[in-house]
């Protein structure tokens, strides 16, 4: 290699690699220096933490952090949208092959990223509420019958939430291997469990990796999953156990596409004992198989799904509280993020309404939202007897967008990473690309603003609208959006080869 060729390389390192992994760093220092000390203060009963204080209000530190974030955005697009072939050709893709067919090649160069977003302190306190759980069963106690606050461990002063588990039996054996170092020291089970979440991140790039190895684009789209920064805060920075889900959900769509669905209805079962979000899948999935009359798969995994649920009466979930606790109650009737909380605080801030009338007053709108999305469920369960094709490309499509819905539209309480599980679902449909342009839109705009976002200043207006309103506006003007963004669909998915992009695992004549 000659000296300009070198020279020229490095140039775009500069640009492609150097430029956001200096302001991961950055990101990374902020968060941890806040969290470190939040800890410290809070175990010493100080009345406010640097992160109550820091990402709450309009402070240096989250500028700062949302700064890095844009940064390293910014960059993630501008490479996600330049023709994979031609950035290949002039050399500036140093740390990728296109020809490349092993998975070790994409990861190298993520393995910065991600060590730095291991070491990222968790914003969020929902960490320690995992941790409780496992601390909780490791004494003896049923974490879905004893409320985390009633038992007093050396967690308990950094708790948000007191509530029995809301997530299932397979997030908390994850949580019991990870409170094996609270024992230790509180700070070693943190990045414990965040070690885990690093783990289950490389497995789900990888397995997307496996489900496209049809796919023209693999190696992009692969490479476009593992360094979303988005998903690497959300799943494995701020340490959310929706990175154990995305891997139920990465399973699913793959099954489903290979038509292995006694795997994808268990599968879809495992999520749903992961985190209950699956559980709005599972009538669509049913719904399918009986279109498509597989009687006896069906019959299969309901005997399956049947010894699963018994089995759980007869262990972990004993009584039909523990199995409620799964619904998540301690959120009812809190707003963040949502359209429910902008309505809130636009009654407030601009109709001069006190908080609580303000509150009071756009309650119905939760009942009018969950209506419209049980319209909308309906509608979507009736399309397979509406259509004469009606494939497992499909299914995937109607699956994302009735989650994308739920979320959007529907929730009143929506935090930073709930979008993540959508992007699992894009990656592999291809095929939709106007839920895949969503998808991101409303996954990176979600991450710009740190912290809840859940109070009633001008702050949480601005992090709400940033949150949903972004999303919305490509749904209203989707034409528009399609053809102005449709060159450069075409350059992604059909960049390393001339053919028609299908769904991983479709053939063509079914993806329709």
């Amino acid at each position: 290699m000659n000296q300009n060729t070198m020279n020229t390389k490095l140039k775009h390192q500069g640009y492609r690699f150097w430029l956001p992994l200096a302001a991961a760093i950055a990101l990374c220092g902020l968060l941890t220096f806040g969290g470190i000390i939040s800890y410290l203060q809070v175990i010493a009963g100080a009345q406010q933490s640097f992160n109550d204080v820091a990402y709450t209000q309009v402070r240096l530190s989250r500028l700062a952090a949302s700064i890095a974030y844009v940064i390293i955005c910014a960059v993630y697009l501008i490479w996600l949208l330049q023709p994979w072939q031609d950035s290949h050709q002039r050399g500036d893709a140093p740390f990728f092959s296109r020809q490349s067919t092993r998975f070790s090649a994409l990861l190298r160069p993520a393995i910065p990223f991600l060590l730095l977003a291991w070491l990222a302190f968790p914003l969020s306190n929902d960490i320690y509420l995992y941790l409780q759980y496992g601390l909780i069963k490791l004494l003896g106690s049923n974490p879905y019958i004893t409320p985390a606050g009633e038992v007093t461990t050396v967690l308990s002063p950094l708790l948000d939430w007191y509530q029995t588990a809301t997530y299932g039996p397979i997030s908390l054996m994850l949580f019991v291997a990870s409170a094996l170092g609270v024992s230790i020291h509180p700070i070693l089970g943190v990045y414990l469990f965040k070690f885990f979440c690093v783990l289950i991140y490389i497995l789900n790039a990888y397995l997307v990796w496996l489900f496209l190895r049809n796919a023209p684009a693999r190696n992009k789209l692969t490479i476009a999953y593992l360094f979303n920064p988005y998903l690497m805060i959300a799943q494995v920075a701020d340490a959310h156990i929706d990175v154990l889900l995305s891997t139920s959900i990465i399973l699913l769509v793959g099954w489903l596409y290979q038509r292995r669905y006694i795997a994808a209805v268990l599968i879809l079962v495992a999520g749903i004992f992961t985190k209950t979000l699956p559980i709005i899948w599972l009538p669509l999935v049913i719904n399918f198989l009986i279109r498509r009359q597989q009687w006896q798969k069906l019959a299969v995994s309901a005997v399956a799904c049947l010894m699963i649920g018994i089995a759980m009466s007869r262990t972990i979930l004993p009584t039909w509280t523990a199995w409620q606790s799964l619904l998540n109650p301690g959120t009812s009737g809190k707003t963040a993020r949502s359209l429910h909380h902008l309505v809130t605080l636009a009654l407030t801030h601009l109709g001069g309404i006190e908080w609580d009338t303000a509150k009071a007053m756009a309650a119905p709108l939760a009942t009018f939202t969950f209506l419209g999305f049980g319209l909308f469920y309906v509608w979507t369960l009736l399309k397979p007897y509406r259509q004469k094709f009606y494939s497992e490309a499909n299914l995937v499509q109607d699956i994302g967008w009735v989650t994308l819905v739920l979320i959007l539209f529907a929730t009143p309480w929506i935090m930073p990473w709930y979008a993540s599980v959508l992007l699992s679902i894009a990656v592999l449909a291809t095929d939709a690309p106007l839920f895949c342009i969503v998808s991101l839109t409303f996954g990176l705009c979600s991450g710009v603003i740190f912290g809840a976002g859940s109070g009633d200043s001008f702050l949480s207006m601005f992090a709400a609208i940033l949150t949903v309103c972004p999303a919305i506006a490509i749904l209203i003007f989707r034409d528009r959006v399609l053809q102005f963004c449709r060159p450069a669909i075409d350059r992604l998915l059909l960049g390393e080869q001339d053919q028609t992009s299908v769904s991983p695992e479709v053939p063509a004549t079914s993806a329709r």
